[in-house]
C-alpha cells in the first residue's frame, strides 16, 4: 500500500477462477475502493501459490509497482509508472537480467524515476558446483520512459525462503539504504548504504 494524492493504493497478487495470478490494482477515492484491475495482463496461470508479492511507491500523482511474473514459462521483473495517482499505468518495463528470482522493491526519486531491486539467482539449478540457490541482490535505476541504467549487485544471497524480502528506503539526501537477511546459522539482518550520484545521462 501507498498514498497517492487521491488516497491509499493497493497493489496484490490476484487470483482468477482460471488461475491467473497478475497483479491488480485498487484506489480509495472519495470515500470509495475502485473496482479491481491488472495492473497489465501478464497471463501468468499456475495452479500454486507464488510468495513472489508486488512492491508500490507513491509520491504525489507519481506511483510506480514493481513485480514479478512467470508468465510463458519466463521468469521477469517488471516496472510500470503512472502520472494520474495510480488511475492508468505505462507499459511495463523489464529490468532484470536473464534468471531473477522476484523478491521486488522499488523507491521513488525526485526527478521521477524509480529504484528496483529483486534478487537475481546466479547458479543453474543442478549444474556441476552450482548448489542452485545461489543469489545476488541488485539494484538498478528506471527511467518513468522505460530507460534503464546500469544495474549494480547490493551483497550475495540466496533464493532460499530464509532469505526473505529485501528492502529499500531513500532518504531526501540521496542516500538509500538496504536491508536483507543473510541465511545462515544463525542468520543475520545486513544493511547497506548508497549514495546515489546523478550523471549526465541520469544513471545511477
Amino acid at each position: 500500500v501507498a498514498i497517492a494524492s487521491s488516497g491509499p493504493i493497493a497493489v496484490y497478487r490476484d487470483r482468477t477462477p482460471d488461475e491467473i495470478r497478475d497483479i491488480y490494482v485498487v484506489r480509495h477515492v472519495d470515500g470509495r475502493w475502485s473496482p479491481p484491475r491488472p495492473i497489465h495482463n501478464d497471463g501468468w496461470r499456475i495452479a500454486a501459490c507464488p510468495v513472489n508479492g508486488p512492491a508500490i511507491a507513491a509520491d504525489g500523482d507519481r506511483v510506480v509497482v514493481a513485480w514479478f511474473t512467470g508468465a510463458d514459462d519466463t521468469a521477469r521483473v517488471h516496472v510500470a509508472f503512472s502520472d494520474d495517482a495510480g488511475n492508468t499505468f505505462s507499459l511495463p518495463t523489464r529490468v532484470d537480467n536473464g534468471s531473477p528470482a522476484g523478491r521486488v522493491d522499488v523507491v521513488l526519486q525526485p526527478d521521477g524515476s524509480a529504484l528496483v531491486s529483486w534478487l537475481e539467482r546466479t547458479a543453474v539449478p543442478g549444474a556441476q558446483g552450482g548448489g542452485g540457490e545461489s543469489a545476488e541482490v541488485r539494484v538498478r535505476r528506471v527511467r518513468s520512459d522505460g530507460t534503464l541504467a546500469q544495474w549494480a549487485t547490493v551483497a550475495r544471497s540466496s533464493v532460499a525462503r530464509a532469505s526473505g524480502f529485501p528492502q529499500m528506503v531513500a532518504t531526501a539526501r540521496g542516500e538509500v539504504f538496504f536491508a536483507w537477511t543473510a541465511p545462515g546459522s544463525p542468520s543475520a539482518v545486513r544493511v547497506a548504504r548508497a549514495i546515489l550520484r546523478r550523471s549526465p545521462e541520469g544513471g545511477a
